[in-house]
Order: C-alpha cells, then structure tokens, then sequence
C-alpha cells in the first residue's frame, strides 16, 4: 500500500493570528475532496470515456482530477493521512489535489498586499440577513508530506465518543510504513513532497518524471508536484506551451514571488516561501523541457520577470536531480 501523510504548512503560526482562517483553511481542502467524490460519483471516468470516446487528453484529465485512487482518508486537525494500492495514479491524483488547492486558494495573492491579514478571498463568504456579504481572509494552502509504500500498515475502525455517547464510526491507522511517511514529511523545509526508495522503486516511467533525487546518501527523493499543476486547473490540453504561459503570468508563478517577497525579512518563515517560489520555478521548467521542449527559453522567460523583482535568477541546473 501506498500511504501520504500531509501536513498544512503554517497551520500552527495562523492558529496563534487567526483562528477563523485557520479553520476556514481547514475545511476548504477537506470540502475540495469531498466535492471530487461526488463529482467522480455523478460523473465517472467511464461515463466520460462513453461520452468522449476519442478525446483522450480529457480523460486523462478527468481521472487525474479525482480521488478514486484514496481508498482510505483519515483527516484530523490539519493533516490528512491517505492510503491506496493503485501506485501511479494514487500520486497522480495527490499532485493534482495539491496543485489545485495552491492554485484556487493562492489567487488572491497574484496581486501586490501589503498585510496578508487583511487579504481578502471569494472563496469563502459569509452572508447576513440584511444582505450583506462579509468574505473571509485569505491564506494560501500548501502541504508538506511524506510518502511510503510498504505492507506494513492497516486502516481500521476505532471508537470515539461524542456528546457522551461512544461509537465507532472513526478510522484510524498504524505501521511502520505509516510512520515513514511521517517521518519523511519533516524532511527538508517548504511546502514538498518527500519519499523513500519504496516509492521510486514501484512506479511507473511516467510517474518517474515528477521525480527528483534529494540526498542520495540518506535515500531522500520529493515528488514534484508543481509539474502536475501546469495542467491542474485551467489548462489547455492542445496547447502545452499556453500552460506554460498561462502558469507563469497566472496560475502559479505570481503568488509564489508575492508571497517570497512578503516574508523575505521574516527569519522564520523566508525559507518556506523560498522553496515554494524555486518548487515552482523548477515545476514549470521540467513541464516545459518533458512537454515543449522549451526548458531554455522559459528559464529566460522566468528570469526575465525575477530580475525585475531582485530575486535570485535559475538557470537550467534546476532540473538536476530528476530521474527521467
């Protein structure tokens, strides 16, 4: 089996600032599963393949936007742990729920703020019977997570009592595959994506792709899941390069340098929105060598925009480390 433990990154700092964000944080990625189950429930991957038998980039789409690969999901406070045994599309599906969620839930950050706390999102409102509207604050999601696979682990129901009244209706899990995908989760700081060579050994060439080698010498490898999310939301599946595009002036790439550049002085938390800025940059390059075979010309591309914002440039040793 397969299993991820995520964790949301910054949970613990938001709780101390604003605990109506955190908890709006919270519920948004468990309602972004929720609503892939019901819509893969009322609109299967088969019923697309009857409906659109020839159009096998959407399909593609389709599936990678589901949840059918986790079979077990236990969700407490802010981590989620996620099981399955269908390998290759268990982190297809991951990468593609992580990516989204930055995506919809970083959009009002493309735009220059000068206090994150008074940053406002149209994801969340609340309505009052005058009429009136009140949006929530914003704050970006982003996961950091480990992942095993082993034989050693088991979901199993537990009892938990609420209102006084015991019953067994929760899930719980144990394992020593489980705990390395705990313990890889605190591998490296940023919002990453880590695994061990259990991982890397039972996947697929394709899935091999959004992989890179991170410390050989302690057998540390991280899934790279903003590859995934240059056609995680607002794609174009006939043009590759137009997601490129549309990534770095859009999707992803505006919010990760506002964001960097918010917390740059902040001795803390710099490091974090370092990584998430440089796991973007090196997700749209590796989207661009694998689908365009444009690496060099985005990496001019991105630079171009970094520059002008004094943040470090990239070059094409961003792309060391990937297994294929």
């Amino acid at each position: 089996m397969i299993v991820a433990f995520l964790d949301l990154l910054g949970f613990s700092a938001l709780l101390r600032t604003n605990i109506e964000v955190a908890l709006d944080n919270m519920n948004s990625f468990n309602n972004v599963i929720k609503t892939r189950v019901i819509d893969n429930k009322y609109y299967p991957i088969e019923k697309c393949k009857d409906n659109y038998p020839n159009d096998v980039e959407f399909h593609k789409f389709v599936e990678k936007s589901s949840v059918t690969a986790f079979e077990q999901m236990i969700s407490f406070s802010d981590s989620l742990v996620l099981g399955g045994t269908n390998y290759d599309m268990f982190i297809k599906q991951l990468t593609n729920f992580i990516s989204s969620v930055y995506i919809e839930y970083s959009e009002p950050f493309n735009r220059t703020f000068s206090d994150i706390h008074i940053v406002t999102t149209h994801k969340v409102a609340e309505g009052y019977k005058d009429g009136s509207i009140r949006y929530h604050n914003a704050f970006p999601i982003l996961f950091r997570g480990g992942i095993a696979v082993g034989d050693s682990v088991g979901f199993f129901d537990e009892y938990h009592i609420k209102n006084s009244e015991l019953k067994l209706s929760s899930l719980n899990v144990m394992g020593t595959t489980y705990l390395n995908a705990v313990k890889l989760e605190a591998s490296r700081k940023g919002p990453r994506l880590f695994c061990d060579k259990s991982v890397v050994d039972i996947v697929n060439d394709e899935t091999k792709k959004l992989i890179k080698l991170v410390d050989e010498e302690k057998s540390l490898y991280e899934i790279v899941w903003t590859i995934e999310g240059c056609e995680a939301t607002g794609c174009c599946a006939s043009n590759k390069w137009e997601n490129v595009v549309d990534r770095i002036h859009d999707k992803m790439l505006p919010s990760a340098i506002k964001l960097y550049q918010y917390y740059r002085n902040d001795k803390c938390l710099e490091p974090q929105y370092k990584e998430l800025l440089k796991l973007v940059c090196e997700g749209i390059v590796k989207y661009a060598q694998d689908e365009c075979n444009r690496a060099n010309d985005v990496i001019d591309y991105i630079n171009s925009i970094l520059e002008k914002k004094q943040i470090p440039l990239i070059n094409i040793s961003i792309l060391n480390g990937f297994l294929a």
